[in-house]
């Protein structure tokens, strides 16, 4: 038996010597088939359990783009398409143009009211004013005549007082010389003390009656003086004081008058102001023209020129490269990675290099209404994920791969691409 195996024995040992080079390679398939299997079977659990460490790059991602919906803040007929479908605008351009002749138009209404309400009161005013200033007019001519013939009259009565003072001093002096005559004759024993007491007393009188005319004028003089000063308290002055407060009372209403026709005035130039402002926006909202609040491009035309629109309705629908978005579907694990403004790496589909872009938005479902605002419908998604919202840095029209007439090539819409952390799950930079 010994002899018999002997030799075979020996010659495994010789194979096992031989080199590895030197071993047939159909007899390492097997065993090298087995390690590939068992490690297959080890990433598999390993990426089964530890998704955040062996996944940081999704493919199910899509090009996406906002939605501009460009409404009609009004109801009308659309008269116009100023930018066809497919063209870019620019901000402030005019797009399209609604007519709508059915506005509403009783704030117009109610102030055109107000200015018809307000020039009446006006006419009504300067009419009054008128018919004072007329009444005015003659109170001042009868007031002068009536002044001056009081005027007259006081100056004839100071000039007869004056007359009669003359008069009674006249007398005075004369009578003083009778007194001094008769006075000399009583001292000579001509005459008796009752004669020269009798001339005295008539000097007394005619004293007395100088002094009461003396009072007569100075009292005619200050009379006199006060209606030149219009100061009316003389018996005299009664019609000059009547007609002087009545022109008192016509000079206050006609101030007064004039005062409130200055504030209708002020009144009606402001109601011009606001019929002016609000004729010009009955005639912008009668033939509008809806102009673009930002850069973009015409993607459809939801209300073709002659279609009747109701206020707030989509007349077209636009798009901006410059706010183009990646939508990629991550796991959920992955939500402490992807924090709003993590770095990702974008590998779209015709282009060759990664693009840089940074999380938006993080999303863990996304409804009907939330895909809407959206021209590309979401990549669909699965238990345990969230969809990421990416923004690059640099707009799509930028890349020069993607620089051709077609506004829908130059956005990618709808094209797949790769989105990738830029960092791996220790921290390196990819």
């Amino acid at each position: 038996m010994t002899a018999l195996h002997g030799p075979t024995h020996e010659g495994q040992l010789a194979d096992a010597r031989r080199p590895l080079a030197a071993r047939p390679l159909w007899r390492l398939l097997p065993r090298t088939a087995g390690y590939g299997f068992i490690l297959f079977v080890v990433w598999a659990v390993l990426t089964v359990m530890f998704p955040n460490v062996f996944t940081r790059s999704s493919e199910r991602a899509v090009v996406n783009s906002p939605v501009t919906l460009i409404t009609s803040p009004v109801e009308g007929v659309v008269t116009g398409q100023l930018v066809p479908a497919g063209k870019p605008f620019q901000a402030g351009q005019g797009l399209m143009a609604v007519q709508n002749p059915n506005i509403d138009r009783s704030l117009l209404v109610e102030l055109t009211g107000k200015k018809l309400d307000n020039q009446q009161r006006y006419d009504a005013a300067k009419a009054k004013l008128e018919g004072e200033q007329t009444q005015l007019a003659a109170n001042t001519r009868d007031l002068q005549r009536y002044h001056a013939a009081a005027e007259q009259e006081h100056s004839a009565n100071v000039r007869a007082l004056q007359a009669r003072l003359a008069t009674a001093k006249a007398q005075v002096d004369q009578q003083e010389e009778v007194v001094n005559r008769n006075q000399s004759m009583q001292w000579a024993g001509a005459v008796s003390e009752a004669y020269t007491n009798a001339s005295r007393y008539q000097l007394s009188v005619l004293n007395n009656a100088r002094a009461a005319v003396k009072a007569e004028l100075d009292n005619a003089v200050g009379n006199s003086e006060a209606s030149k000063s219009k100061v009316f308290i003389s018996a005299t002055d009664g019609p000059v004081a009547a007609l002087q407060q009545q022109h008192v009372l016509l000079s206050a209403d006609i101030v007064q008058l004039q005062a409130q026709m200055q504030q209708l005035q002020d009144y009606s130039a402001s109601v011009d102001k606001l019929i002016a402002t609000e004729q010009s926006r009955l005639e912008r909202l009668s033939n509008l023209e809806i102009r673009a609040t930002d850069a973009g491009v015409i993607e459809d035309v939801l209300a073709a020129p002659g279609t009747r629109v109701a206020a707030g309705a989509t007349l077209a629908r636009a798009s901006n490269c410059s706010q183009t978005r990646v939508v990629a579907v991550f796991p959920r694990s992955l939500s402490d990675d992807l924090l709003p403004g993590t770095r990702l790496r974008v590998h779209v589909d015709g282009v060759p290099f990664a693009l840089p872009a940074a999380v938006a938005d993080i999303l863990p479902r996304a409804s009907d209404g939330e895909q809407a605002r959206y021209f590309v419908p979401f990549p669909p998604i699965e238990k345990n994920e969230i969809y990421v919202i990416a923004k690059l840095d640099k707009p799509l029209p930028a890349t020069p791969r993607l620089a051709t007439a077609d506004a829908a090539q130059r956005c990618a819409m709808g094209r797949w691409a790769k989105v990738s952390l830029a960092r791996s799950w220790l921290g390196m930079r990819l």
